[in-house]
């Protein structure tokens, strides 16, 4: 079975709260700073600092956990069940990796790849075994 399928691409919205943070954190930071408040610069500082790190743990973790999300729900809605995924193989710099995948469709374990065909558009190939 070869189909082509939409998977949306992960929207990076949440990362702006992160940044709002770090947006106040600056300005309590200020805040303190004219009040000649050290207490009130360090929390300042404190809010910033945690802010960007939070902000580096959801742009590292995110992208990868909505894209899987993503790949499963298509490929149970093309009628497969329980998918899983083994493996990516970069096909080149800069290009999306084809992603192997295996899950039971019709009862039968099956083993095949999304391909990527620009855009949100994919492919689901299934890889057909020799016995």
């Amino acid at each position: 079975m070869n189909e082509i399928v939409t998977i949306a691409p992960w929207n990076p919205w949440p990362l702006a709260i992160p940044v709002v943070i770090a947006g106040a954190g600056v300005v309590v930071s200020s805040l303190g700073t004219r009040r000649r408040s050290k207490p009130v610069r360090e929390l300042g500082s404190g809010i910033f600092l945690i802010a960007v790190i939070a902000f580096a743990a959801m742009f590292g973790v995110m992208p990868g956990s909505w894209d899987q999300g993503e790949r499963r729900e298509t490929l149970i809605a093309a009628g497969y069940d329980s998918p899983t995924f083994s493996a990516e193989q970069v096909v080149g710099p800069g290009e999306p990796a084809a992603v192997a995948f295996q899950a039971e469709r019709d009862g039968t374990r099956v083993r095949g790849v999304l391909r990527h065909q620009g855009g949100s558009e994919w492919e689901i190939a299934e890889i057909v075994e020799d016995t």
